[in-house]
């Protein structure tokens, strides 16, 4: 598995935003870090996108971007604040919330990335394109 920069990113800023005292603020940090993240390494971990069927080059870069940041800002959103009303002590379960979340998403990316090369193999070798 490759630890990628956006993933750590990411994961830093989950944990981050475990440990920051008021949910307005780490909203902001949840943000801040995905938009890092999806400049070192697009996309990164998604949990829900939108694509849109136009050939508006505004839209097919900013409605993606845009839908992926929201919902994943709102899932680590109820991850941490569920995290701080647990029994586990703040800073432990952020590391552990925070590398879990660098884990899946480097894990995630490889995946990706071994399904597209072996896509690509396939379609070079003339086999069709599902395989």
């Amino acid at each position: 598995m490759k630890v990628r920069p956006g993933a750590v990113l990411r994961g830093v800023g989950v944990a981050l935003a475990c440990v920051a005292p008021a949910g307005s603020k780490r909203s902001g940090i949840l943000f801040a870090a995905y938009t890092g993240g999806w400049f070192l390494d697009k996309p990164g971990l998604q949990v829900f996108m939108v694509v849109p069927d136009t050939d508006e080059p505004w839209k097919r870069g900013t409605v993606p971007f845009a839908t992926s940041v929201a919902s994943w800002s709102t899932v680590m959103l109820a991850a941490a604040t569920g995290l701080r009303r647990t029994r586990v002590p703040t800073p432990i379960g952020a590391v552990l919330l925070g590398g879990v979340v660098t884990v899946v998403d480097s894990l995630l990316a490889d995946l990706g990335a071994a399904r597209d090369a072996a896509k690509a193999a396939a379609e070079a070798d003339g086999a069709p394109a599902g395989y």
